[in-house]
């Protein structure tokens, strides 16, 4: 038992010299409990979108089936699948258990108090039961409740019963109304079960979903093989079949569609792609994830390696108690293992201190990250993040103090006892030991500033972007009739016209308009766009429907032609982006030609006007081809969308106007819903959301290397001042000048600093080029960031080598002299 009475003894005789050096104490276990709170966090983070498998039964079987219309493919290689192919896949299909199939939807939810706006899911029946779960109260939906006229019924999520209906569990049975229609509550989900919004890119989730319902038989549009591809199809595969068979197998139904849709409908392939559920969900966020692990364990190195440093500052002043104990009979062993002791004390108390800000640092990361995100809502610190942040605190003590151990016991016990004091002092490898150190760290410091650097300007140059739109005094409100009482096109119109009569008496607003979807809200309404006589369906576009006025309030440039307006009715007109003409007519005036257009039916339309292009999903992805058509298109079957975007451009604060909008609303309809009210301006900042949450951590990250390796770069330089403090006292004597003493202590605190500052930007090319996807508008190897990097770096560097420069000048010649 000799070795648990030396270990006790260790700990006591740790914890007594710590106490003596309550300072370098301190400093050791804050700089580890940064490194360890900042990795605990990102890791839980990590663990909870991407390690963690997705909260399903035996998730890694699950698939999401895609289409793949090679016609279309060139513009989207993928699309989502539409209700008649699911339905002959689950019947032909063998290589899958089952299939699922879900879509975003939304209801204005009525009766009680002001109409809310609620956003769900519209699944089939066996949804729940492919992906292996139950309702927590309640049941499930039956297999009949798909069927037309059946299934108005609903299951509330755990978040919207506890804060719609506070936990009342007498819900079960009871009717809401949902876009005037009463639909019966028949089960609430359990809190843990997360359905990806991540699916929403596909479809139309919302962030926060209230609510799931049944398919209630096929809509109208939905009867068509080649219409509605807006459902996210999941599959479950059998066992023992592998995804290349499921594939060749679906491919071969396919195939079959395909000679189906052809008696009809010429010029349509139509194949499948199936891809794991969990990589779909993850998606980009992936690299986004690995590279934000990799700087927070930088940034963990850094600490580490800037630990190492303070404890080697240590080890000439106690080489003298080494030899001592050494002469008394410590073996080398004791001496390393006494080292390392201490060592773990710190790890054990930064740890601890770690991992309890870490926790706080994951709720955070959690309120600060954009929607964008996936599984954010279901990132927590668990007992893996918990386990992650001790093991880690203890790797990075071992590694922090084997080299200083190591040191210490390696002394020369006569050579020590017999110098005294003076003898005392670093020697030359453990000061080459220590410049190696500020080397690493100079280096990993420039790195990380190198990458938020990049980011930083790929964010400027983003949000300097020609958008094709106005931000500056623009509102947005989005509001969502209700289908019982706008079932008919003409109710709709006779609603926005109404609406925007109201909006332009308002005071400080200058034009108002409507539009089917705002920009910057992803694609919809995506048809066929030819020239005849072109093939049918060959370029995609993006159909809105929209009120004369949008343009104006909007601020999209006219280029060509006109709008439409009242003296078109009746007319086939449509107004096309810029895009669509470069496309088509590259060269040439485009106005008056006759193009071809899908949506709604194939039919002739003239072009009237050019407007120029806009950002529709993003910032940083390229405009799309868009086609703006007037409220009568379509014939009978007016287009006025159930839902708009009602825009307001004004002369003063846009934020100013909400309460007259907001009445204006409301004296129209008061039972019309406000889904949402944003200033352009904040729609622009939420499209950048991710990016600027990259930058933020990646400069929190890089700030706080710099801030450590400054520490280390004045902790060597200054020890190395007192260390030398009778040298630099004979010089002085000898004749010396304070410029050439302060040229001396410089040239030795930049060396390391200079080889570290070369080694970070080589290494930057090749990191440079690993996140090219996380870039925009800006090469890997910028010269301005380089540049900048290197400059900041040197400042910081110089002015940590400052300070002890200044105290060199000022050695009194006399005292040094006599010092010992």
């Amino acid at each position: 038992m000799n070795w648990i009475q030396d270990f006790f003894q260790d700990l006591h005789f740790g914890l007594r010299m710590l106490r003596k050096s309550p300072g370098f104490a301190a400093i050791a276990i804050l700089t580890l409990a940064l490194g360890i709170s900042a990795n605990t966090a990102v890791f839980s983070v990590v663990n909870g979108v991407l390690l963690r498998p997705l909260a399903y039964q035996e998730p890694n079987q699950l698939y999401l089936i895609q289409v793949v219309w090679s016609q279309m493919s060139k513009f989207y290689p993928l699309i989502p699948a539409n209700l008649p192919g699911y339905q002959i896949w689950r019947k032909q299909c063998h290589s899958f258990e089952d299939i699922a199939i879900a879509e975003g939807a939304s209801a204005d939810l009525t009766g009680s108090g002001e109409p809310k706006k609620t956003h769900g899911v519209r699944g089939s029946a066996n949804l729940f039961a492919l992906l292996g779960l139950s309702p927590a109260l309640g049941r499930d939906f039956l297999p009949m409740e798909d069927e037309f006229g059946r299934g108005r019924v609903v299951i509330l999520t755990s978040r919207f019963w506890r804060g719609y209906f506070h936990s009342d569990p007498a819900v079960i049975g009871r009717a809401i109304i949902l876009d005037g229609v009463p639909f019966t509550v028949v089960g609430v989900l359990p809190a843990s079960f997360h359905f990806p919004p991540q699916l929403g890119q596909l479809t139309s989730f919302g962030r926060e979903i209230d609510f799931f319902e049944p398919l209630n038989g096929p809509k109208e549009s939905e009867r068509e093989f080649v219409g509605e591809f807006d459902f996210a199809a999941i599959g479950r595969l059998r066992t023992g079949v592998t995804p290349e068979q499921a594939l060749a197998e679906l491919n071969v139904i396919q195939a079959e569609i395909t000679r189906e849709v052809a008696k009809t409908d010429t010029g349509v392939d139509l194949k499948a792609a199936i891809i794991p559920l969990e990589s779909e969900v993850v998606g980009a966020a992936r690299h986004g994830m690995i590279l934000l692990l990799a700087a927070v364990g930088v940034v963990l190195l850094v600490a580490c390696v800037n630990l190492a440093n303070m404890m080697l500052s240590r080890i000439p002043g106690r080489m003298r108690e080494a030899a001592i104990r050494s002469a008394l009979g410590a073996t080398r062993w004791q001496l390393f293992r006494q080292m390392l002791t201490e060592s773990l004390l710190l790890g054990i108390m930064g740890g601890a201190l770690g991992i309890w800000l870490g926790s706080a640092g994951v709720t955070w990361l959690v309120r600060a990250a954009p929607p964008a995100v996936p599984r954010l809502d279901e990132v927590h610190m668990d007992s893996r993040a918990l386990w992650f942040g001790v093991l880690l605190s203890l790797l990075t003590t071992v590694l922090a103090g084997v080299l200083p151990a190591w040191r210490a016991s390696k002394g020369d016990v006569q050579e020590t006892l017999k110098s005294g004091g003076a003898g005392a002092g670093e020697g030359r490898g453990t000061r080459r030991l220590r410049e190696t150190l500020v080397v690493a760290e100079t280096g990993l410091s420039t790195l990380l500033l190198i990458i938020a650097g990049l980011l930083t300007s790929s964010l400027f140059h983003l949000l300097r972007v020609n958008i094709g739109f106005a931000t500056e005094k623009v509102l947005t409100v989005e509001v969502d009739l209700p289908p019982q009482r706008y079932s008919e096109p003409a109710a709709r119109m006779h609603f926005y016209n109404a609406l925007l009569d109201r909006l332009r008496g308002l005071p400080g607003v200058h034009a108002s308009g409507w539009v089917s979807r705002l920009p910057l809200e992803g694609e919809t309404s995506v048809s066929g766009f030819d020239v005849p006589p072109g093939g049918p369906f060959h370029f995609p576009a993006n159909f809105r429907p929209a009120s004369p006025d949008y343009f104006a309030a909007m601020g999209i440039r006219l280029l060509h032609g006109r709008i439409f307006s009242e003296r078109d009715r009746g007319r086939k007109v449509v107004v096309v982006s810029e895009s669509v003409a470069k496309r088509f007519w590259p060269g040439q005036n485009p106005i008056g030609r006759t193009c071809l257009t899908f949506w709604g039916g194939r039919e002739e339309d003239e072009v009237i006007g050019v407007v120029s292009d806009i950002r529709t999903v993003k910032l940083d992805a390229a405009p799309v081809m868009m086609v703006y058509v007037p409220d009568w298109f379509g014939g009978k079957d007016l287009r006025v969308p159930q839902s708009a975007g009602i825009v307001l451009r004004t002369s003063g604060d846009e934020r100013g106007v909400e309460p007259s909008v907001r009445e204006a609303i409301h004296a129209t309809d008061r039972e019309v819903p406000i889904a949402a009210m944003r200033s352009m301006s904040e729609m622009v900042s939420e499209s950048v959301a991710p990016r600027r949450f990259q930058m933020l951590l990646a400069l929190l990250f890089a700030g706080s290397a710099l801030f450590l390796a400054s520490l280390g770069i004045y902790g060597v330089i200054a020890y190395s001042i007192e260390q030398r403090r009778r040298e630099l006292g004979i010089r002085s004597a000898l004749g010396a000048q304070v410029s050439d003493l302060h040229r001396m202590v410089l040239r030795q605190g930049m060396s390391p600093v200079m080889a570290g500052l070369v080694a970070g930007l080589s290494t930057s090319f090749v990191i440079g080029r690993l996140m090219k996807s996380l870039l925009f508008s800006v090469k890997a190897t910028d010269p301005l960031t380089m540049g900048t990097v290197a400059f900041l770096v040197t400042i910081v560097a110089l002015l940590a080598c400052f300070i002890p420069s200044r105290r060199a000048s000022r050695v009194d010649p006399m005292v040094a002299l006599r010092y010992e």
